[in-house]
């Protein structure tokens, strides 16, 4: 991402499919951090076949049919995710068939959380023609009521709303994959079901628990959290789960199977060493590209507070992210809430409905970042008036915008550069 040349760097980082380019004193760069170099594994289909057949504290899906039945739904994520669903699903729907399940009795069920729907040419090319010729695929209907069910609540009294499909299958199989994740730890194992198919008022809840502790919890396994992500998700019934591990080039590092709490902590002990990383020196400026949290502004504030906690309290956070789709389709309530502080925003949850309280979650923890940094922020896709109405600095241009935060701090500042901001988390906080 760096080359050298005499006493400058120029260095590049990732922007959508493209990149974005500056120049920096060599004397003056703190650190360039990105996910930690890991081969791929030499046959992938190999890996994912050797953890289906042999799953982590599970039983194999020939005595999981055996046991419960052979009506079957595979949850799995949107555009917005890495996971390599094309290259899992069709060997995955080969093992069903192989455990005595045909094509005609599994549902391939997007987990969107509260994304907005997948569009038919989008899930094409995301699960491939094979997958959408054998299978049905349809979106998750977190907006419709009746396509929901409510089984209890957890121990903290989070009302558990699912997915009516998902409930009621015999076997449900999460595919999904293991990264670092500002509400939940870490991506993967359960929070396919805890956002992914549940009903707005269970996923207001711990978007709202998470908002106020992301610093705490951001690359843990052991946090309340992930407790109530692996209560939704037992409770509710997940038979299994397929993770992946990938690395910065999207090859498959390593792929978990079985038990949703079991498998998937085997799996971030793989994914830890290439996704987290140890600050030992926090900069005056921070350049952080968004990628590949690039859709939208709500993807993009993953790379906004991992950037924010690698920068010294006080310094400026330069984010660089594409959002092709503006600031949050499905919550406009961030905007609504424009630059108010997470305590205003508290106040005024009283008079919210749940899918606007899970924007407003991630209003307070966007108060946070700015609370702690100056953000500024380069982007094709995102307006003016509406960064500065959220509190944050517009630039059009990166150059321009280092130009700036150096005349801020001084000729001297430290600048740190985060290639990967949407998977790469810190351990610690200052």
């Amino acid at each position: 991402m760096g080359e050298r040349g005499g006493a400058a760097l120029h260095i590049d980082i990732p922007y959508g499919e493209s990149n974005k380019s500056f120049d920096l004193p060599e004397s003056q760069l703190s650190w360039i951090i990105s996910p930690k170099e890991v081969a791929g594994v030499p046959d992938e289909e190999a890996e994912i076949l050797h953890a289906i057949r042999n799953p982590i504290g599970s039983p194999t899906l020939a005595e999981l049919v055996a046991q419960k039945g052979r009506g079957t739904v595979i949850l799995v994520d949107d555009e917005t995710r890495a996971t390599p669903q094309k290259r899992v699903l069709p060997l995955l729907l080969n093992e069903l068939n192989r455990a005595g399940v045909a094509d005609e009795e599994i549902t391939i069920l997007i987990a969107l959380g509260t994304h907005r729907y997948m569009t038919e040419e989008e899930c094409l090319l995301r699960f491939g023609a094979e997958v959408m010729d054998r299978v049905e695929v349809i979106n998750h209907a977190f907006d419709d009521p009746s396509q929901l069910v409510t089984v209890g609540e957890t121990a903290s009294g989070i009302p558990i709303s699912v997915s009516r499909r998902y409930y009621e299958s015999d076997i449900s199989i999460a595919v999904g994959n293991i990264i670092p994740h500002i509400y939940a730890g870490w991506a993967g194992g359960g929070k396919m079901v805890q956002p992914g198919v549940c009903g707005s008022e269970t996923t207001a809840a711990t978007h709202l628990a998470a908002a106020s502790v992301v610093p705490q919890i951001l690359a843990t396994l052991d946090n309340p959290i992930r407790k109530e992500i692996d209560e939704v998700a037992q409770r509710s019934g997940l038979t299994m789960i397929v993770n992946t591990v990938l690395n910065s080039q999207s090859r498959i590092v390593k792929v978990v199977a079985g038990h949703v709490v079991e498998a998937f902590r085997a799996g971030v002990r793989e994914a830890e060493p290439i996704y987290t990383v140890e600050i030992r020196e926090y900069p005056d400026i921070v350049i952080a590209s968004s990628y590949p949290a690039d859709l939208d502004l709500w993807q993009a504030a993953k790379a906004l507070i991992h950037g924010a906690l690698m920068t010294r309290e006080g310094g400026t956070l330069i984010l660089v992210t594409p959002c092709p789709e503006g600031v949050a389709t499905q919550h406009p309530i961030v905007l609504e809430l424009g630059d108010a502080s997470p305590a205003e925003v508290q106040r005024k949850m009283k008079q919210m409905d749940p899918a606007d309280l899970i924007g407003a979650a991630t209003h307070m923890a966007i108060g946070a970042v700015r609370d702690r940094v100056k953000v500024v922020v380069v982007s094709d896709g995102l307006k003016e008036e509406e960064m500065r109405g959220l509190g944050f600095q517009y630039a059009p241009d990166l150059e321009e915008a280092l130009k700036a935060a150096l005349a801020r701090h001084g000729a001297g500042a430290k600048v740190g550069v985060l290639t990967h901001g949407g998977d790469v988390a810190p351990l610690g906080t200052v």
